[in-house]
């Protein structure tokens, strides 16, 4: 392996592992969000959290696949082609050539639908594994990350550039400021500290600041 692709291997390995990061930290960061929002409506806006309750209680009780009884689903024994599928159809239009065309013979091999009669085991998973990486590279229209899925499947790779690589540089560099942003936040504080006083202390701090953006909005 030459230098160049090991230089590729690398950055396509850590930018994965970054973007992994960052949508399970900004997941985190909604999720304590919203308990920091409702504490704070509970505490000063009592009658606006009983509203919102209701209304979680009405959307709860509506059930859609009553409302759609007696409706008939098509159902397409066919495989289906990928660039007909909804959820390849935008990312496919708007991926580089290259990038699709890596994606599709990536797909070849590891779609859900070719790999339904493989035994469950080791080779099953990692294939699983590599077209759920290869669809986010798809989606993110990364060559570097769907060059490395095609190597590890044995696909033909084109020639990546340095400029690729330096793009890729900055896609990781981009989100590592952006962690960096999200873990600097009071909130991201308050749902990861475990002192009890320190804890209610940063809650404290930041109830009063959204009491007063609450005033200065109304």
């Amino acid at each position: 392996m030459d230098i160049l692709k090991r230089k590729m291997k690398f950055l396509a390995t850590k930018l994965s592992a970054l973007q992994s990061e960052f949508e399970i930290s900004k997941e985190i960061f909604e999720l304590a969000s919203r308990e920091v929002d409702t504490m704070f409506k509970e505490k000063y806006f009592p009658e606006s959290s009983i509203h919102e309750d209701h209304q979680e209680k009405e959307i709860k009780e509506y059930n859609p696949d009553e409302a759609n009884e007696g409706e008939k689903v098509e159902v397409n024994p066919e495989q289906p082609n990928l660039e007909d599928m909804p959820e390849q159809t935008s990312a496919l239009k708007n991926a580089d050539p290259e990038v699709k065309k890596m994606f599709k013979k990536i797909a070849s091999q590891c779609h859900p639908d070719k790999l339904q009669d493989m035994d469950d085991g080791f080779e099953k998973r990692k294939k699983e594994q590599l077209y759920l990486k290869a669809r986010q590279a798809l989606e993110s229209n990364d060559i570097l990350i769907m060059a490395d899925v095609a190597n590890e499947l044995g696909v033909e790779v084109p020639e990546i550039t340095e400029a690729q690589l330096k793009q890729t540089e900055q896609k990781i560099i981009d989100i590592k400021r952006e962690l960096s942003m999200i873990e600097s936040t009071a909130v991201w504080h308050w749902f990861f500290t475990e002192d009890p006083n320190k804890k209610d202390q940063i809650l404290k701090q930041l109830f009063q600041v959204m009491y007063e953006q609450q005033n200065a909005r109304s």
